[in-house]
């Protein structure tokens, strides 16, 4: 897994294989919840993650340059009627802008947004679930997320399970996050108003 275009094409073959397939059914999906699946061949956590993270429903999108980053958030809001974007922290509507994606903002926490994004502090392979803190822009506590939400993550912020995911929260802050969701595809989508997680995955790591 040493070349981005090589990985580029097994997430995309992941994605292939598992979104948009009836094979998840409702009682599977409440199943899946907190399920684990581990391939303990897999030499690459982030694919162990994409491929627990499609197979309970959430879409990913592997980039390695912020090219493949805006037109993958463009295609998003182009699926979902062109609609303003709902950043989580100034620094992420920053980071759009400096993308040259149109129409995002900071979020007023007051409003539910159609449409919205946010970075996470990790992500767990074996669940294939997103760790996001209230010390990510989100405020004290982390109110209802958007109905869709766009997460992007990093390649080296996926660990292997829910320990070393708080080991890292740990690390990164002086004091540990008011409050902290694990969000999982399959849960996801039975939080009311929520219907769908969009997960960017960067390259950041040497290859």
């Amino acid at each position: 897994m040493k070349d981005n275009q090589h990985k580029e094409k097994v997430f995309k073959d992941i994605r292939e294989a598992l979104i948009n397939k009836n094979e998840i059914g409702d009682c599977d999906v409440h199943a899946a919840v907190g399920a684990t699946f581990i391939d303990p061949a897999a030499d690459d956590l982030s694919v162990v993650f994409a491929q627990n993270f499609s197979r309970a429903g959430g879409t990913l999108y592997y980039c390695y340059n912020e090219g493949d980053i805006q037109k993958r958030i463009e295609e998003i809001q182009r699926r979902h009627g062109d609609i303003t974007i709902g950043c989580a922290s100034e620094n992420l509507t920053g980071f759009l802008g400096h993308l040259n994606v149109a129409d995002c903002c900071t979020c007023d926490p007051t409003v539910c947004y159609p449409l919205g994004a946010t970075l996470c502090e990790a992500l767990i392979a074996w669940q294939g679930s997103i760790v996001i803190s209230s010390n990510l822009g989100l405020g004290r506590t982390i109110p209802a997320l958007s109905e869709t939400t766009i997460v992007l993550a990093f390649t080296s912020q996926v660990v292997s399970d829910w320990e070393m995911a708080n080991e890292r929260i740990r690390l990164l802050y002086p004091q540990y996050p008011e409050q902290i969701v694990v969000s999982h595809p399959a849960s996801y989508a039975f939080r009311k108003g929520m219907q769908k997680i969009y997960l960017i995955l960067i390259e950041d790591e040497a290859n």
